[in-house]
């Protein structure tokens, strides 16, 4: 949720800078995620300064071009060469100078430098609004007709506005914080709190009823049908409206925070929802037939269109607001097509109320509407803003868009909301935060957040919630308000630790991941941690077996589709840290991520931990010494087959034939146990996740992994003091032929003094080895308890060569 410094400022009076505000704002739980700088004109005018024309003369190589001298206010005039054709003597206008980065309207940005045009020297550029983004005219140059000082800065004179914008993330139980209003209210109570800011200090005053003049002309009967899913309906009529462009101020508060200005009228709804938090929507008087409104859920099969001009089947249990015989609106979530305000609405009713949080969001969810205001009611808005939000969007409505109020204030609140209150025992309080304040401290405290405290007896005493905070039930909760405005930074770390000493063994899964995670990492990797949830559409993509669409475990309620299910790899997840880190700049990775998976079969859910290696990039920074070297898969393969080493675990290495998530790859395996798969991921996944660059991927699966690890018992033996022998062999085969398929041949020759076979060589030649390829084998042999023999060493190389030549097209060189 987006949140303006600005904004806060104008609710509650305070002196803290950006930075502090963003510090104070984390230390209370509503963490700031990220800020940014906000200016309503990109780039803010900066550089840009109010100049008069003291002459213009002709271009003497330039028809269509002049020679102007600008005063800017500096003890020298400008010599700026102008092509508008509005150009002339004594204009005020706007100057950019030599240095500035200007904005044009239509995108892009470039510096102003000093050049000379056709032959004439030019320092500087009188600006036309298009050229500095403050409109789309290119007739010509601006033409200031007020009285200004020459000098004057742009942003001065065009009242450019400047902001920063946090970014909060807040917890789901926080509703009431999901508004200005609610930030503030909270920042007041730490800076109280922190005698920072004057206890008597108030937020800013939220008008009353008295404070609108009210008739009974336009008599608009309300009739909750559903009072389950409908707490509390109000409204009122305004008529003579204006329809038409929001003032600059008002775009900009919208904009400053992401939203869109649409007209005056929904700007002024969007406006006091993220103001005061509460949903409000306008419906054109017209629409509502015979002046009635029925809030109702809709009838089975019914069609209806919203805003965005698509027609959707409403269910039973989609609560709508209706007029006398038709659907007006999907409440609390979209607004009709038909009874929306347009350029030629003159009457307007504006809708205040209060639904059923479940019902708004299995509405929004059916759908698959996610707006505004289904995301304030799904989580709760406060009862008591219902009114004061209503009236102060009839106050802008008078303000911006003219007109006169033509009704009561229509209230239908058949079920009062009470506040809750509960006991507390605040030595329990004491026990729970760790810490020794006393009872008349966290009493201030609490009417800082505006929870009330009767004493009861010596600690014990009863406290009243605001309507607002529906997350606060319970006297743990209470010890977190008081926690988080007191400051969890400020709880003393004791000095002495007690506590009891277990023994355990030193090989178990805890020891053996850290001793993993520490080699990865002195390997240059850099662990990353995802969440659980992921899309289903990745295997929609490749309709993959490993991957099955039926066996994934599915949110009931989720968020949004990229956390509709559970994974079932590590991969997917995976990709999209490393294309992130590719577009923020950082292409060459080496990822690992320690990661439960999850399955349903057969009704039973299944949970596995698996261990993902991932490569992007350069193997390293680049430098002279080791140039641009690509990650690859031996890299990848090399830093897996550590992991086995490091563990002492035995593995054959198989290609697997299964490419539903790797293009290409290797299994290894011990015995029937799959230790992990390794390769390079499938071009249609990357792609789809727009990561450009080839990326490999190893996934080990832990738990036959741990299983053997803890089985094996480390055995000490004396270095081989034995001369070890080597023979290479040159192998001529199909280009087609596979080193699995060789290595298969040469292990059907069962000798326990051939230690190793490695591949240091492959030869191709096109034009005399046309669909052929020569590998070079080297093969190192050793017995445990004498020196060798050529004789015998010879006669296993003629057995493998046998073996080789019966088995595949192959010839030796």
């Amino acid at each position: 949720m987006k949140i303006s410094y600005n904004w806060l400022k104008k609710i509650v009076d305070f002196e803290l800078n950006p930075k502090k505000t963003k510090e104070l704002l984390t230390d209370i739980g509503l963490e700031v995620e990220k800020h940014e700088e906000y200016e309503n004109i990109k780039g803010g005018l900066h550089g840009l300064v109010i100049g008069e024309i003291l002459s213009v003369e002709k271009h003497p190589n330039a028809d269509r071009l002049n020679v102007t001298s600008v005063n800017v206010g500096e003890k020298e005039p400008y010599t700026i060469v102008c092509g508008a054709p509005n150009v002339a003597k004594n204009q005020k206008v706007v100057v950019a100078l030599p240095g500035t980065t200007i904005h044009p309207i239509n995108g892009g940005s470039f510096k102003i430098k000093n050049a000379k045009i056709r032959g004439v020297a030019s320092s500087g550029m009188i600006c036309a609004e298009d050229e500095i983004g403050l409109g789309d005219n290119h007739d010509g140059i601006i033409v200031i007709k007020d009285n200004v000082n020459v000098g004057t800065k742009a942003s001065e004179y065009f009242k450019v506005i400047s902001d920063t914008i946090f970014e909060i993330g807040l917890t789901p139980n926080r509703a009431d914080a999901m508004s200005h209003y609610g930030v503030a209210r909270d920042l007041l109570a730490a800076l109280k709190y922190k005698e920072e800011i004057n206890p008597n200090e108030k937020l800013e005053f939220l008008s009353n009823k008295d404070e609108i003049e009210t008739k009974s002309s336009t008599d608009i009967k309300i009739d909750i049908l559903d009072k389950e899913k409908c707490y509390r309906y109000s409204g009122i009529v305004i008529k003579n409206i204006k329809v038409a462009e929001s003032p600059n101020w008002l775009k900009s508060k919208l904009d400053s925070i992401g939203l869109k200005s649409i007209n005056n009228i929904v700007d002024i709804t969007n406006y006091v929802l993220h103001y005061l938090g509460q949903p409000l929507h306008a419906f054109d008087l017209n629409a509502i037939k015979n002046n009635t409104i029925k809030v109702r859920c809709a009838k089975s099969n019914t069609t209806f269109t919203t805003l965005d001009d698509t027609q959707r089947k409403l269910n039973e249990n989609d609560l709508m607001i209706c007029n006398d015989d038709q659907e007006m609106c999907i409440a609390g979530v979209f607004g009709g097509l038909n009874s929306g305000v347009t350029l030629s609405t003159k009457d307007i009713f504006i809708e205040s109320a209060l639904f059923n949080p479940v019902s708004v969001r299995k509405t929004a969810k059916r759908h698959g509407l996610n707006t505004d205001a289904s995301f304030r009611y799904e989580r709760g808005v406060d009862p008591r803003m219902v009114i004061p939000a209503l009236i102060k969007a009839t106050q802008l409505v008078l303000e911006i868009a003219g007109g006169e109020v033509d009704s009561e204030i229509f209230d239908v609140y058949p079920i009062k909301t009470k506040d809750k209150s509960f006991n507390i025992d605040f030595n329990n309080i004491r026990k729970l935060c760790g810490f020794s304040l006393q009872n008349d401290k966290m009493i201030q405290l609490l009417n800082y957040l505006e929870i009330t405290v009767t004493a009861k007896k010596s600690d014990i005493a009863t406290v009243t919630v605001p309507s607002y905070r529906n997350d606060v039930t319970r006297e743990a909760d209470i010890a977190e308000e008081i926690l988080r405005i007191y400051g969890y930074n400020k709880i003393e770390i004791p000095k002495k630790l007690n506590s009891s000493v277990t023994f355990s063994a030193l090989k178990n899964s805890t020891s053996l991941k850290q001793a993993i995670s520490n080699h990865l990492t002195s390997l240059g990797c850099n662990e990353i941690l995802n969440n659980s949830l992921t899309k289903k559409s990745y295997s929609e993509i490749l309709k993959t077996t490993q991957n099955n669409i039926d066996d994934y475990v599915e949110l009931l309620n989720p968020l949004s589709s990229d956390t509709e299910v559970l994974r079932q790899s590590l991969v997917y997840n995976a990709l999209e840290v490393l294309n992130y880190n590719n577009k923020h700049g950082d292409s060459n990775c080496k990822i690992y991520e320690w990661g439960k998976t999850y399955k349903k079969h057969k009704d039973k859910f299944i949970e596995e931990e698996h261990l993902l290696i991932g490569l992007v990039g350069l193997q390293n920074d680049e430098h002279w010494f080791n140039g641009k070297q690509a990650s690859s898969f031996f890299q990848l393969k090399g830093l897996v087959e550590s992991i086995f080493k490091l563990l002492g675990i035995y593995y054959q290495e198989n290609i697997f034939e299964n490419k539903n998530v790797w293009e290409d790859g290797i299994e290894y395996k011990n015995n029937k146990s799959t230790l992990a798969k390794i390769g390079i991921i499938n071009t249609a996944l990357s792609r789809k996740i727009d990561l450009k660059e080839d990326c490999f991927i190893g996934e080990i699966y832990w738990k036959p992994l741990l299983d053997l690890a803890l089985k094996k018992n480390v055995k000490f033996k004396q270095i081989n003091k034995f001369q070890k022998v080597y023979r290479d062999l040159s192998v001529l085969i199909e280009e087609k032929t596979k080193m699995q398929e060789l290595l298969n041949c040469i292990n059907i020759e069962k000798t326990s003094i051939l230690k190793s076979i490695s591949l240091f060589d492959i030869y191709r030649d096109k034009k005399n080895m046309s669909g052929k390829k020569s590998y070079g084998l080297r093969f190192e042999f050793l017995h445990n308890d004498r020196t060798l023999k050529d004789s015998e060493v010879d006669k296993i190389m003629s057995s493998i060569q046998k073996n080789i030549s019966s088995s595949v097209n192959a010839s030796f060189r």
